[in-house]
């Protein structure tokens, strides 16, 4: 398959009652895997994290800049910690605390494991993010999402994602979200649910075409229709770190440590999305305790 630009689309299915939001992020996760130097079941893991963050953050308004969502799945298995950032227009990044566990047959639900999932949505500068937690189902990512989405919104969705990985890297990876409008009945429900059990796994289908061809696939026979292209939005794998924010990060410690950090000469701050390094020296350290004593 030809490898074009990572891309969020649009569309609609049954006759306007459903919205269709889909994602191809190929690109995006094999750069988090170069960056974060991902075995193949973290590359999975945050693969399907990273697009599940772009589709719900492409739920938000759209008329509103820089909204995101962020999903911090914080469970018992060997991949640890789990972070994925998107925003509404298409930026993303990701984090796994562990990236090579020592077992290299896990899959994803295991490498995970039991524990919470957070998920923070916002527009920053303005208010106070709003945040939801759930218990992870062990059944899955899309799994998971989709019950937040049904919980948390009271709306019919279901949320599908996969990521194919080869020797050389992540060959493919997306997804999709669908949601009812409220005028949605109970008949078109039902198609929906059919077409997305009857669907090969989404994984399979990112494989062999492009994400466009993917959703129309799983919707063949609904009356899936894609939005102008005027709506699509390129995706990337975009850190928002900066020298200010990780000196921020360092405000966070406890005087005393700060002080001892002043003594060895400063310090080096690593971000753990993108692997930038920022160097503070004692000048810095001494110069930012001391706009805190002000």
């Amino acid at each position: 398959m030809q490898q074009t630009q990572d891309r969020i689309i649009q569309g609609m299915a049954v006759d306007g009652h459903f919205r269709v939001i889909a994602a191809q992020t190929t690109t995006a996760v094999d750069t988090a895997r170069e960056i974060l130097d991902l075995s193949p079941v973290a590359a999975d893991a945050l693969g399907r994290a990273m697009t599940g963050a772009l589709l719900l953050s492409r739920l938000l308004d759209k008329d509103v800049r820089n909204q995101y969502v962020t999903l911090r799945f914080e469970g018992d298995g060997p991949l640890g910690t789990v972070i994925a950032d998107g925003t509404n227009a298409g930026h993303v990044r990701g984090y796994v605390a562990n990236p090579v566990p020592e077992d290299p047959s896990l899959d994803v639900d295991t490498g995970i494991g039991n524990g919470k999932l957070t998920i923070i949505r916002g527009t920053p500068p303005l208010g106070k993010p709003y945040t939801s937690q759930l218990l992870l189902g062990g059944t899955g990512i899309a799994t998971d999402l989709t019950r937040y989405l049904l919980n948390s919104e009271q709306i019919a969705s279901a949320v599908l994602l996969g990521v194919f990985n080869r020797r050389d890297g992540v060959a493919s990876a997306g997804g999709i979200v669908v949601q009812a409008f409220p005028h949605a009945t109970d008949a078109a429900i039902a198609k929906i649910e059919a077409r997305i059990k009857e669907a090969p796994p989404l994984s399979t289908l990112l494989e062999k075409m492009e994400i466009e061809d993917v959703v129309a696939t799983v919707f063949h026979g609904v009356g899936y229709k894609q939005i102008d292209a005027g709506h699509t939005v390129p995706v990337s794998y975009t850190c928002q770190c900066t020298r200010e924010r990780a000196l921020a990060g360092v405000s966070f410690l406890g005087q005393d440590e700060i002080e001892e950090i002043i003594d060895e000469g400063g310090t080096e701050v690593c971000c753990q999305f993108c692997g930038r390094k920022y160097q503070f020296s004692a000048e810095d350290l001494l110069a930012l305790t001391a706009r805190h004593d002000a």
